[in-house]
């Protein structure tokens, strides 16, 4: 009796392997003639860390590199950072000036540049220009000049929030120009450094009411398309800004009322003609309601792209790990493969701590000390920006689709190059099986992020189609000609 028992427990053990085996092995297949969008960014937001984190200049543990430097490497430098391209600049309305208002954290308060109309203290908001100037330097193609709120002076309260209990709207339309000239007067300013300003965004997440805690202001869809005329307007007359586009309607989700704003824009004889591309934020939106919006643009406006330009979990608490590091990545990757987005940024570069928010934790201690400490969503996000450069283009992943892949083709560094990224959630190791033609490919090498490793590589040699994916991690699988 003991000797068919044990064989039967050895034949279920030897099934379970083999079961354990095949589904470990995950096979997809790369087609290159089938392509979708081109790749123009990923970047960040400087609000509100920047104005702050820019003035500290002190030596970064003992090296030549200051911590503010040590943070703009980070970010954006493409051989010790991640290379982000994309630098979403916050045009303050004023309230750090004036102190008028309600915030609870002071930094969330940010300066104007205006001291008379008109008139400019270009020393102003020194630690965010120091970091526009910088991330220039190291790489930066886009810069978004974005504003929460129309300037203070500008607002019918005298505030850049609403007044709790008041009125939604916060500016006369008689006023729209005159705001205007003041981002267009800043746009130029900002050229004329050589920080390179593509987008004029004067309106972020409009169907919210935003009665305290930062700058904001709220919008019907109906009010939308007179502040963008007004600024399209005011950008046409000046030569400078011929190259600089607006940026809008910066719905705060796909869902909602954001087919509303959009049309708003795109249903405006004036403004259909400027916007090649809207963008929009992925808060609060599950799949199928992307999978509902990009239907919906298909069909009103298929010519139109899409940028998704702000995002974070939105969890309190900090977390240094992998679990908000895979919930950035695959948010990443449904933007990219359901909304064929062609932008994409996070909200925001750097954060104190104690929310899901940040790539990097930075705080200064009461006596000087700087922290500076990169978290796992930097890196996860590191292993698309890093090798999906600016001119990628999207390529069709067929097959098992539960390591969420995306593939990009793209010359970087002047070799032609395949790039396919992998997030694997669960808690062991899978195998990716690669298929398709990749006979024109010399060498390969793949980069992990992981508990155990910050975007490091891990292989370099010749292309192996059989990938090991480790538990909880994200990967990049490079093919260079």
């Amino acid at each position: 009796m003991k000797i068919p028992f044990l064989s039967l427990l050895l034949a279920l053990a030897l099934l379970c392997t083999s079961c354990t085996s095949v589904f470990a092995e995950v096979t997809m297949k790369i087609d290159e003639t089938k392509t979708y969008q081109t790749i123009e960014s990923f970047g960040t937001s400087g609000a509100w860390w920047s104005q702050y984190a820019g003035l500290w200049d002190q030596s970064y543990q003992g090296t030549l590199r200051t911590n503010r430097q040590r943070i703009a490497t980070l970010l954006y430098d493409p051989t010790y950072g991640i290379g982000l391209t994309n630098y979403r600049y916050n045009l303050g309305a004023g309230s750090a000036d004036s102190g008028n208002g309600d915030y609870t954290d002071v930094n969330r308060r940010a300066q104007s540049f205006e001291v008379a109309p008109g008139e400019y203290d270009w020393t102003k908001d020194e630690g965010a220009m120091w970091f526009a100037q910088e991330v220039t330097r190291l790489g930066c193609e886009e810069v978004v000049l974005f504003f929460n709120s129309p300037l203070e002076r500008l607002t019918k309260n005298g505030w850049a929030h609403l007044t709790p209990g008041g009125e939604k709207s916060n500016i006369d339309p008689e006023n729209y120009d005159e705001w205007a000239v003041y981002a267009c007067d800043v746009a130029e300013h900002f050229i004329e450094l050589g920080i390179p300003v593509k987008f004029i965004s004067p309106i972020n997440e409009p169907q919210w009411d935003w009665t305290g805690s930062q700058e904001g202001c709220h919008y019907e869809p109906t009010e939308i398309a007179a502040v963008y005329v007004a600024f399209l307007e005011e950008m046409q007359k000046r030569p400078a800004l011929a190259g600089v586009e607006l940026s809008g309607p910066e719905s705060g989700e796909w869902g909602g009322q954001a087919t509303k704003y959009v049309s708003a824009l795109l249903n405006n004889r004036i403004l259909s003609e400027h916007f090649t591309a809207i963008d929009c934020h992925s808060y609060w939106t599950n799949t199928q309601t992307k999978i509902s919006f990009k239907n919906w643009m298909d069909v009103q406006y298929p010519d139109v792209k899409l940028r998704m330009s702000e995002w974070c979990e939105m969890v309190n608490g900090s977390d240094f790990g992998m679990d908000s590091a895979i919930v950035l990545a695959k948010t990443l990757q449904e933007d990219l493969t359901i909304l064929d987005v062609v932008s994409w940024a996070t909200w925001v570069g750097v954060a104190p701590g104690g929310y899901h928010d940040g790539l990097i934790y930075a705080s200064e201690s009461g006596d000087g000390e700087v922290s500076i400490v990169p978290v796992k969503r930097l890196w996860a996000y590191g292993n698309y920006t890093r090798y999906i450069r600016p001119g990628f283009t999207r390529v069709d992943v067929s097959g098992n689709d539960s390591l969420r892949p995306v593939a990009f083709i793209g010359e970087n560094d002047g070799k032609e190059q395949l790039v396919i990224v992998l997030i694997n959630d669960q808690f062991s190791a899978q195998t990716a099986i690669l298929e398709g033609d990749f006979s024109q490919y010399s060498s390969m090498t793949v980069h992990e992020t992981s508990n155990y490793r910050d975007l490091a590589r891990t292989y370099s040699g010749a292309v192996d189609t059989s990938v090991s994916v480790p538990m909880q991690s994200v990967i990049t699988i490079v093919l260079s000609k």
